[in-house]
């Protein structure tokens, strides 16, 4: 089966989603969504990792509790960042490469699946859809474990296609690399190991059925078996990975297998699309598509693997979180594989086509459901790209870049290593020397919990004293507009409730922290409780305050 692009045709669509690509991924990419908390996080954990001081703020990072994830995508974002400079474009930029790289193995599995025409269709499906676009464009570990799951399910294609030993190895060896990015691609260890059986299990008394099962599954549990012996070398022991793994569970409610399967369902069939007047509304029709286009896939003897597949990936994703239809980005780790769905339910509704116009050999009208919602999913990524997209979780990211630098310009130009700082995790990049940590975590500091971290965080895994009084300076995203009375930043939307700092802002405001910068047209306090205050910029998102025990 021949990969390469042999006619004019075939050039031609590879250089068209090449183009649409750079459209749809590059423009605006350094502001284009707003900066999102966990892409301060991120650039947080590269830097200290490259370092050789694996930090997330004031947190020691194990790995493992409280920010549960593996070291790879760390290491090549750190060398990235390490090597082109310590910007957010950096790291957007590799989200958005690996886009591009997810694209093309599905190009590859596409073809192998069907043939070379499927195979640009399932990889446009993935490239335009407005989801993709955005979420690759956020700094996370997700699309690099999106990649690197989809090279392995390419691989289990071919291995039980054509039955090799390298082909369940290869698979293997990408699926170890997909979870020492992410955790939730863990589900693709059983799918080597299922694949392994399967294809062996009629001469499983010959030595050459157990050779495929026991290299597939050694590969793929590979990087579990390192990061454990690491750990309990390194880091405590046995026991001290039993408590941070119980802790770690303690972070969600277990659910029920009928509550799994009922996130599943409201995720595929009522996903919103935007926010509207009144709240989330409209209804994805891409994962609707998609999640038709699997169970009816136009290859029979594939609809099995595949559903199994995108259930492996989704079950942990789904077993911890209930917000994945608003917040979205977990399901990335699955989303090229609903591609393939998506192109399988555009190819039967070509059939239906060509059959009730009695063309059924004509190629045109088969394409042509595809090509249309790809053409439609694609401006509306286009319009999104070289404008603004309105992500369903704008309100908790940061809206004023202006503000934003001015202030930790502000607290650069006033701060060295020996300060502290506290800050929203999405500006965490921007601060250069100090000491910094989130206002949550000072609270967990002095051993409380809150919604955010609503485990208690043992004190040896602070490595320096973060309460709030020991700060220099707090800078908070918190604003209001004057006319609509509109609130705005993370600081007054979340981090003053479930994020517990409430009690923290208001010793502030009553032990008089000076405002050293304001954005918008001034500061204001606002009532928020019996005898508490909170301090908001007016017509503005940022504000820094200094506390009068170092800044007089």
């Amino acid at each position: 089966m021949s990969f390469s692009l042999t006619t004019r045709r075939e050039r031609g669509l590879a250089t068209a989603l090449l183009a649409a690509w750079v459209f749809l991924y590059l423009p605006n990419l350094g502001t284009n969504p707003n900066w999102y908390g966990d892409e301060g996080e991120w650039m947080e954990k590269s830097w200290t990792f490259i370092h050789g001081t694996p930090r997330v703020g004031p947190i020691i990072n194990d790995f493992v509790f409280p920010y549960p994830y593996p070291p790879l995508y760390m290491a090549v974002n750190g060398s990235l960042l390490r090597l082109f400079g310590y910007n957010l474009v950096v790291s957007r930029a590799l989200g958005a490469v690996t886009a591009l790289a997810a694209a093309a193995i599905l190009f590859w599995i596409g073809t192998r699946l069907r043939d070379k025409g499927f195979g640009f269709l399932c990889a446009a499906a993935f490239l335009v859809y407005p989801q993709t676009v955005m979420n690759f464009r956020w700094v996370r570990s997700h699309p690099m474990a999106v990649m690197l799951a989809l090279v392995t399910t390419g691989f289990l294609v071919r291995y039980l296609q054509e039955k090799r030993l390298r082909d369940i190895a290869l698979a293997g060896l990408f699926c170890s690399l997909a979870t020492a990015t992410n955790y939730y691609a863990v589900g693709l260890i059983p799918a080597v190991i299922v694949a392994a059986v399967w294809v062996n299990w009629r001469r499983w008394r010959e030595l050459v059925a157990w050779r495929d099962l026991l290299v597939g599954a050694a590969a793929a549990g590979g990087y579990g078996l390192l990061f454990v012996g690491w750990y309990v070398a390194t880091q405590g022991g046995v026991g001290h990975l039993v408590e941070q793994m119980h802790r770690l569970n303690g972070m969600t409610q277990p659910s029920s297998v009928a509550e799994i399967g009922l996130r599943i369902g409201r995720f595929c069939l009522t996903t919103p699309t935007h926010i509207g007047t009144r709240g989330l509304e409209g209804h994805d029709i891409w994962l609707i598509a998609a999640a038709v286009g699997l169970v009816t896939f136009p290859v029979a003897r594939w609809r099995g693997w595949l559903v199994f597949w995108v259930l492996l990936l989704i079950l942990p994703i789904f077993r911890k979180q209930d917000n994945v239809s608003w917040f979205f980005y977990p399901a990335t780790v699955f989303l090229p594989l609903m591609a393939l769905g998506v192109a399988g339910a555009a190819e039967q509704v070509g059939r239906l086509l060509a059959w009730a116009v009695r063309r059924k050999e004509s190629p045109a009208l088969r394409v042509l459901p595809g090509a249309a919602a790809c053409l439609i999913w694609g401006i509306v990524s286009l319009r999104g790209s070289l404008g603004h997209f309105e992500t369903t979780i704008d309100r908790f990211t940061q809206h004023s870049v202006t503000e934003a630098e001015a202030a930790m310009a502000y607290v650069n130009a006033h701060t060295t290593a020996e300060d502290f700082v506290i800050g929203p995790k999405q500006i965490y990049w921007l601060v250069k020397n100090a000491k910094k940590s989130i206002l949550s975590h000072c609270q967990t500091y002095e051993g409380k919990t809150n919604d955010a971290w609503p485990v208690p965080i043992p004190l040896d895994m602070f490595w320096f004293d973060c309460r709030w009084q020991h700060a220099k300076y707090v800078v908070l995203a918190s604003g209001v507009d004057r006319n609509t009375q509109r609130l705005q930043g993370i600081d007054i939307i979340y981090t003053i409730g479930p994020g517990g700092a409430l009690e923290f802002v208001s010793q502030m405001v009553a032990e008089s922290w000076k405002p050293v910068y304001v954005g918008g047209q001034g500061i204001a306090l606002v009532n928020v409780g019996t005898n508490k205050r909170w301090p908001v910029a007016v017509d503005g998102e940022y504000l820094v305050l200094a506390n009068p025990r170092f800044v007089k």
